[in-house]
């Protein structure tokens, strides 16, 4: 929001300037997420929105700029000494210049890209609490192979036994989650070309905490990197939270309040048995915490404006929910103006515009910050 022409942000009260990382901690958050992308430049940024912003903001097609302006977020976090939460994404559609690229070759180019978008956080000496590699998408971890043709050899009968070989042994490139054994590989190649970027410039990596949405295997990967076990590697395990009901019409209902609380409590009681059965940190930075920590990297409502009442009695309970699971490290707040929200009429339930170009904050933010429950949280 702050790349639209003119937008002055301010605290509550909409008369007082102020920078909305300054409000977040205020409200008592403690974690900000950024995130980079292949198609992302280093900048310096010029940003393409015009005066007229609603569309853009109601697809969410807002030029959000460069990784410059990324590190320019994470340097104001820090200097709140708030943590940081960057995401990697290596993109969904595989470029044209690497579809002829066996697996050895992407898996150079996937560490390679690794390092573009996090080095210019280690240039300005942040290096982020948690780093998630992004696999959103049906498409799965890295690109999809529609743009090529080929078939993933997913052993369905659909594709040859020695397409099926030829996919599994590293002959065609591909991030698909239907081949594990190269989703592994390419996900420890991050993780691997990440710590060597941090260790060059002297940083410690011993409380750095990497994580995605999706497991990984081990299987055919390339020898370099066989013997780093990616259970091992991965700290953070992430799943998303979009609480229903999904309609304006049902959120007064008790039973679907019910129901999204039960669906949560559940996923936590998953998560909270592989926390328990990896264990803890018998010593170092990590003593006495969990080897695998549940963290909610993706959470958002489908209320209305008029409904921030409803939204924040359902936020103060899902923090209850939550309290009792020992793993759970927190949530992240993801996409504010989420469904039903009338962004377009500046009424979001996060924040609202005002007359002159304005936004500021609702009381669901304060809600938040006061009733969540982190490990992090002072």
């Amino acid at each position: 929001m702050e790349a639209i022409p003119g937008r002055v942000l301010y605290d509550y009260d909409g008369v007082t300037v102020k920078d909305p990382i300054k409000t977040l901690a205020d409200s008592g958050l403690n974690t900000i997420r950024v995130e980079t992308s292949r198609d992302m430049s280093l900048g310096p940024t010029v940003f393409q929105n015009n005066a007229s912003t609603r569309g853009q903001e109601l697809l969410f097609q807002l030029d959000s700029g460069g990784i410059d302006i990324a590190v320019k977020i994470a340097q104001r976090t820090a200097a709140l000494g708030m943590r940081l939460q960057l995401t990697i994404n290596q993109g969904l559609i595989i470029p044209k210049d690497l579809e002829s690229l066996d697996y050895d070759g992407m898996i150079g180019v996937v560490q390679d890209e690794a390092k573009r978008q996090l080095q210019p956080f280690l240039d300005a000496k942040i290096v982020p609490d948690i780093t998630l590699f992004e696999n959103e998408g049906s498409h799965g971890f890295l690109f999809t192979e529609e743009s090529t043709g080929h078939i993933r050899g997913t052993n369905d009968g659909k594709a040859s036994a020695a397409k099926v070989d030829q996919e599994f042994c590293g002959k065609i490139p591909t991030g698909n989650m239907a081949s594990y054994s190269q989703y592994a590989g390419y996900l420890k190649a991050e993780i691997i070309a990440c710590n060597e970027a941090i260790t060059a410039l002297g940083f410690p990596i011993a409380i750095i905490r990497y994580g995605l949405h999706s497991h990984a295997y081990n299987s055919v990967i390339p020898q370099e990197i066989l013997n780093q076990n990616a259970s091992e590697m991965l700290t953070i395990m992430g799943f998303s939270s979009y609480p229903d009901p999904m309609t304006p019409a049902d959120i007064n209902s008790d039973s679907g309040m019910a129901d999204t609380l039960i669906r949560l409590a559940k996923t936590l009681t998953g998560l909270q048995g592989y926390a328990e059965a990896y264990g803890k940190y018998t010593n170092g930075a990590w003593a006495g915490q969990y080897k695998l920590q549940g963290l909610g990297v993706e959470y958002a409502t489908s209320f209305t404006y008029e409904q921030i009442p409803q939204e924040q009695s359902l936020t103060e309970l899902m923090w209850k929910t939550v309290k009792p699971f020992s793993a759970f490290m927190g949530m992240l707040w993801y996409e504010p103006w989420y469904c039903y929200s009338d962004w377009e009429g500046g009424e979001g339930t996060l924040c609202h515009t005002l007359d002159g170009n304005g936004e500021a904050p609702t009381n669901t933010m304060r809600t938040w910050g006061a009733a969540a429950v982190s490990p992090w949280k002072k």
